[in-house]
């Protein structure tokens, strides 16, 4: 089932529903010409590239450029028009990749999400890329199987706590200050929710459908 109850949300989230996309969005994608772990096309940042960024050591994190793909509705690209492109949109955003790259280029700290372990195996933490404004602007990043790529299961403009109760990996304070933050130490069982339980979208690294809170 889906434990998801959108009439749950905080106070101060824009609103979100299973049909919340742009259709008009879908026109203006321009594809890469390359594919994703899952046979998916990338697609190309606002400034032409394949990466819209990095994160890397100094943000305690693997090395790897930042990606999106196509996906499909469960995550990606598809996944996060269906969900969150209106919202998107009523942030002052004219299209998805251009609210990617924003927080890629401005973000203000990275929180623990999600682990899959249990339900494929191997590697699937995911990680909140967050700028923090009046919202709380949010990607949920995944590494790659091959550890070459982080992908953007899904992204979307929540309240101002979104993410507050979720383990801090880094933080814009910490170069300010020279104060690291705790370094993460591996895969971690699922974080208790606040009232703030939208989803981070289902793992790309594996096929299987698992039970999760989906964002």
């Amino acid at each position: 089932g889906n434990p998801e109850n959108t009439s749950g949300r905080q106070q101060g989230d824009l609103g979100e529903t299973e049909d919340n996309g742009v259709s008009d969005w879908y026109s203006h994608i321009r594809l890469s010409g390359e594919l994703d772990q899952n046979n998916s096309p990338f697609i190309v940042s606002p400034d032409g590239k394949l990466d819209f960024g990095r994160l890397s050591a100094k943000h305690h994190l693997p090395e790897a450029p930042i990606r999106l793909s196509m996906g499909n509705s469960e995550n990606g690209y598809i996944h996060i028009n269906r969900r969150h492109g209106k919202q998107i949109q009523q942030a002052g955003f004219e299209s998805i990749e251009e609210f990617v790259k924003y927080v890629v280029d401005n973000f203000t700290r990275i929180q623990e999400g999600s682990s899959y372990a249990k339900e494929s195996g191997g590697n699937n933490q995911t990680y909140l890329v967050q700028l923090q404004d009046k919202h709380n602007n949010t990607l949920f990043v995944q590494l790659s199987r091959d550890g070459k790529y982080w992908n953007v299961n899904s992204a979307g403009v929540f309240s101002s706590r979104y993410g507050n109760n979720r383990r801090n990996i880094w933080s814009a304070s910490e170069v300010q200050n020279d104060n690291p933050a705790v370094v993460s130490d591996g895969l971690q069982s699922e974080p208790n929710a606040e009232n703030d339980s939208a989803s981070n979208g289902t793992p790309s690294n594996t096929s299987t459908k698992a039970s999760v809170w989906k964002h």
